[in-house]
């Protein structure tokens, strides 16, 4: 691989494990950010945005029909890719900027 073959992303993922939680988690980003993709490979969601993606806790909660919360999110979550921000009612992934 060269240089050449390289190309400079500005996406953030996560991956999350495949089920009823990850399903309303999907749903909740994307009404949410309707630029986010969503792809089910089977066992498991991947979800991509440019430069930042969002899990409100709220808007997951309202998707599931139940309360939800930040550390249940966390057992759902599998992978990311940027910079993770782990709030109280939210998790924000966002671009990792080069130092």
């Amino acid at each position: 691989m060269t240089a050449r073959d390289l190309q400079e992303t500005h996406k953030v993922s996560a991956k999350l494990i495949a089920g009823e939680e990850a399903e309303a988690i999907a749903d909740a980003v994307l009404l949410d950010q309707p630029d986010a993709h969503v792809e089910d490979h089977g066992s498991y969601l991947s979800i991509e945005a440019e430069r930042h993606l969002a899990f409100e806790m709220s808007s997951i909660s309202e998707s599931l029909g139940r309360p939800y919360d930040v550390p249940t999110f966390l057992v759902v979550l599998t992978s990311y890719t940027g910079q993770v921000d782990v709030q109280d009612e939210r998790v924000v992934i966002t671009e990792m900027l080069a130092s």
